[in-house]
């Protein structure tokens, strides 16, 4: 009996724990400090480092890479503990202009909107969804497989 109850008392404890999670593709320093600042093109970086984890738009010229560590206990809400961004800025001709090092400290938390948008069509409970497909032809036996070519039949 006292095993069972040191059992039980073993795993809730251990299932509270906290969990790292890594997140992104923030590429290591040794890989960072081989580039050089007008000399390194696009090519070259991506063939070091990677794909970025998102290009710039707009005009703007450079790779970003992200990378995040988050902290979770449990069924709580995951807390970001350290987040990092990596910019690579490129001229006109595509070689490296400038690096940029961005911590946590100089995000902003953007507040997700709590408005729904409508989407056009017939609104349906959950039941009619559910038994809306009863009686469909082409549906039960016999009917069309999927990726077997035979949808025209």
């Amino acid at each position: 009996m006292k095993f069972f109850v040191l059992s039980i008392i073993f795993l809730i404890i251990t299932s509270c724990a906290s969990k790292k999670i890594v997140n992104g593709n923030l590429p290591d320093v040794d890989s960072v400090s081989i580039l050089k600042i007008g000399k390194d093109d696009k090519s070259s970086i991506l063939k070091i480092l990677g794909e970025p984890s998102f290009k710039g738009s707009l005009g703007d010229n450079s790779y970003y890479y992200i990378g995040s560590l988050k902290t979770k206990i449990a069924f709580l809400k995951s807390k970001i503990k350290e987040q990092y961004i990596l910019e690579f800025k490129f001229n006109k001709k595509n070689i490296l202009k400038d690096i940029y090092f961005y911590d946590k400290s100089r995000t902003t938390d953007v507040a997700m909107s709590s408005l729904k948008t409508e989407s056009g069509g017939l609104k349906q409970g959950l039941l009619s969804q559910i038994l809306g497909n009863f009686g469909v032809p082409g549906m039960g036996r016999g009917g069309p497989i999927l990726g077997s070519g035979k949808a025209d039949d």
